[in-house]
């Protein structure tokens, strides 16, 4: 049936089509090369080329009946000969069945990501609209939501990184537990935990770091609902948790096995390194088209591009700002002493956010001096302060109420989000701050944080939670005079300082030790020949592709392995197996220690290698080519300074 105009499946028909031109438009010259050119850069994003590839033929065996395929899922090509070689990255089962029949129909896998890149723009848009509009009432400020949250300024510094970009699942998740909460929908209710269940498996770190707050977030829609005491309502929110965590397991049980083997964590100091700092989120992307060259060095660190954009903070603040403000009654005397107490909180609170700020505040007072350095103890004692005003006052619980029953479970989770991103050792400007760490308590204490290097990841919570009280700010602007032209052009403003200019494709970074490869990849099928070549190999050939262990060229290798998934002794991915840093020193320096990388071969399994000659700088690839041959390899096949050699 064709959606009418005025229909809320219309609106959402034509805001999906409005956020598919402007992400074209956003990602332009992508379009144009959408087969053949890469979204961004030729790091991470061909790791997850050659994930989305792996999946998909899995499935396609799967599909077939060769459920071998299902028993050997994670046994990837890569690292040959260790096991479970995919759960050393994220798998991205989700993003594969999107993209499957399309990998099906064309075997391109450069085709693959750029769609699903270009999705995760659209999807997200789409899900912030519909929980916006949900929310708001309104059209116009749930398409801003919309756009805020499919454009904002911390997906470009993470454009290589498909499953952070994947967030799509989060609004829709929150979408359908309101509609499960307010109208008793089990359909909503299903919907919304599929979402949860595809954005965990979308991303491993949304996994832990976002299904805690859509936890909370149904346990507030209940409240507002007045169905906390609802007992059927528990009964079907403890049914959904189970079928998520039986359907989920299967997918965590690799990944743990293989922390148990390699007995893998990150440290204290990794994970503190990779935390947002407080001046993170005042830091841009030098990406951006507007704040790029003007705030990008305000304080750099790795992951830690976190700075929203001045729209979506200014429709936040005018979203909160026009919040409820109900005043009932009260009795004089209790009505002072609520408000001094509030007053005093506040205090606190500023304070607080101050240290957070400056690290270390001093007043200069008329008779004395007075320093505050310890955030976390002014944040108790402006916490009581404000518990007593509550108690003292019916007017501030009636106005605290209020708040609640709208924006307030938004601006706790943004702040709470923001907090957790710090890490497990808050920093300002890469010095201690003095505030407790929540997210300390969740590496020592909850199973998986402690395999999770990039507490900074939070940020797109943060997002989240900014989104919604950005698209409240919208709603009130949309129903002032000339609102819809004010919207227009914050839009505008919005999508200027939010963009990358240019927005790369085929990005390459300097490398050390070897020479730069070429800034394009070929579509497997039409690889380079020393790669086709392989395909004439046993079915049981083991590549070692060199030079090895410099990621530009390890993956390449990876990518190639495509056409007919050779095992391969290379690899990249978030982590390593313990034998791989012995073979890279081994395996680079095969003129100077034959014998040693002969071994290492052998002990890896390896029959052919592939060396790139022209890869090495000086004579080094030559030499190891000539070695190589000296020891009895025998080359099958030359392409130019590609050679391909059997072992003896």
């Amino acid at each position: 049936m064709t959606p009418r105009p005025g229909s809320g499946q219309g609106r959402a028909s034509y805001a999906t089509v409005a956020y598919t031109v402007i992400a074209v438009v956003m990602t332009w010259p992508l379009a144009r090369g959408i087969a053949r050119d890469v979204a961004w850069d030729l790091g991470d994003s061909i790791l997850n080329m050659w994930i989305l590839a792996w999946d998909c033929e899995q499935l396609r065996g799967i599909f077939f009946g060769h459920y071998s395929h299902l028993q050997h899922f994670f046994d990837a090509n890569i690292f040959h000969p260790a096991p479970l070689t995919l759960a050393y990255s994220e798998h991205l089962v989700p993003q594969a069945l999107q993209v499957f029949p399309i990998y099906a129909l064309t075997k391109n896998p450069i085709l693959c990501y750029n769609l699903l890149f270009l999705s995760t723009f659209v999807l997200s848009g789409l899900g912030m609209f519909l929980f916006a509009r949900e929310l708001t009432g309104n059209t116009a400020a749930a398409l801003v939501g919309g756009l805020v949250f499919a454009f904002a300024p911390y997906r470009v510094p993470q454009a290589s990184h498909l499953q952070v970009l994947s967030s799509q699942w989060m609004p829709l998740a929150l979408y359908g537990f309101r509609r499960w909460a307010v109208g008793g929908r089990t359909r909503a209710l299903a919907g919304a935990t599929a979402s949860v269940v595809l954005q965990g498996l979308s991303c491993g770190y949304y996994l832990l770091y976002f299904s805690p707050f859509a936890a909370a977030y149904v346990v507030w829609e209940l409240w507002r609902a007045g169905r906390v005491k609802d007992r059927r309502a528990w009964v079907s929110l403890s049914v959904a948790a189970v079928i998520a965590a039986l359907i989920v397991a299967p997918f965590v049980l690799p990944y743990v096995r293989v922390s148990r083997d390699l007995q893998l964590t990150r440290s204290l100091s990794e994970t503190t390194r990779l935390s947002a700092d407080v001046y993170s989120y005042a830091t841009a992307s030098t990406a951006q088209r507007f704040w790029g060259s003007r705030i990008a060095d305000v304080f750099v660190k790795p992951e830690g591009e976190l700075f929203p954009g001045v729209v979506p903070v200014l429709l936040a603040l005018i979203g909160l700002v026009c919040g409820s403000r109900a005043r009932p009654p009260q009795p004089a005397g209790r009505r002072w002493a609520g408000e001094l107490f509030y007053v005093l909180a506040w205090g606190h609170f500023i304070a607080a956010a101050a240290v957070i700020i400056f690290r270390r505040l001093t007043l200069n007072l008329w008779l004395f001096d007075v320093r505050l350095g310890d955030a976390t103890q002014l944040l108790l004692r402006g916490g009581i302060a404000y518990a007593v005003a509550l108690w003292l006052s019916p007017a501030l619980r009636a106005r605290a109420a209020a708040f609640m029953r709208s924006r307030g479970f938004f601006l706790l989770a943004l702040l709470a989000a923001m907090w957790l991103s710090l890490g497990p050792a808050p920093q300002v400007l890469g010095r201690p701050l003095d505030l407790a760490s929540p997210y300390r308590f969740l590496w020592n204490y909850v199973p998986g944080f402690e395999g999770l290097r990039v507490p900074a990841r939070f940020a797109m919570v943060v997002v989240l939670m900014l989104t919604v009280l950005a698209s409240f700010g919208a709603a009130v602007l949309g129903r002032r005079r000339y609102g819809l032209v004010t919207l227009a052009v914050l839009v505008a403003a919005f999508l200027f300082e939010a963009g990358a200019s240019p927005f790369t494709v085929n990005g390459l970074s300097p490398i050390r030790g070897f020479k730069m490869p070429a800034a394009r990849l070929e579509r497997p099928a039409r690889a380079p020949g020393v790669y086709r070549a392989v395909s004439g190999l046993p079915a049981d050939a083991v590549l070692a592709d060199l030079p090895l262990g410099q990621p530009d060229y390890d993956l390449r290798a990876m990518y190639y392995s495509i056409d007919r998934w050779r095992p391969l002794v290379n690899g990249y991915s978030g982590f390593f197996p313990l034998h791989y840093g012995r073979a890279i020193v081994a395996l680079n320096e095969i003129p100077r220690h034959p014998d040693v990388s002969l071994a290492i071969l052998r002990e890896l399994g390896a029959t052919h290698v592939i060396v790139h000659e022209d890869a090495y700088l000086d004579t080094e690839g030559r030499d190891t080519a000539a070695t190589l041959r000296d020891a009895g390899a025998t080359e099958m096949f030359r392409e130019g300074s590609d050679v391909l050699l059997a072992l003896p």
